[in-house]
């Protein structure tokens, strides 16, 4: 299993709602691309100083490689979000960036917002809603 993870789910792994070492201990491939950097130091809570120290420890302790956003990817991109929108459906940017890295580089998404996916025709699911890849049965 191939997979790249959207911001979505680290967010709920730093505020420990879902296992990411255990994914990560099953998955064949596991990568983040350079949109969820951004998307992710964007997010640094802001009132909280613990809160923000667990936040920066978190990123410190992850070691996954990142995809770069290449001329290719942007205009991938660029192609997703607007079959997104002739589909009526609206899609972040960032979303479309990590639907356009993963449709070029053969890995389903791990994200909170399948239906974001869904609508721009990118392999998606919601890791929240399962178990740990070793026991997942399709």
């Amino acid at each position: 299993m191939k997979f790249l993870i959207d911001t979505s789910i680290l967010i709920e792994a730093e505020r420990r709602r879902f296992d990411l070492g255990a994914w990560l201990q099953e998955a064949e491939e596991v990568h983040i691309c350079d949109a969820t950097v951004a998307e992710y130091l964007a997010g640094q809570p802001l009132k909280d100083e613990g809160k923000r120290k667990r936040w920066r420890e978190f990123w410190a302790s992850l070691d996954l490689p990142s995809k770069p956003l290449t001329r290719q990817v942007c205009e991938q991109a660029g192609a997703l979000l607007f079959l997104a929108r002739s589909k009526g459906k609206t899609v972040s940017f960032g979303d479309g960036l990590h639907a356009a890295v993963a449709e070029l580089q053969g890995l389903e998404v791990l994200t909170a917002d399948v239906d974001h996916f869904s609508a721009m025709g990118v392999k998606a699911r919601n890791p929240l809603l399962e178990v740990p890849p070793a026991a997942y049965r399709p």
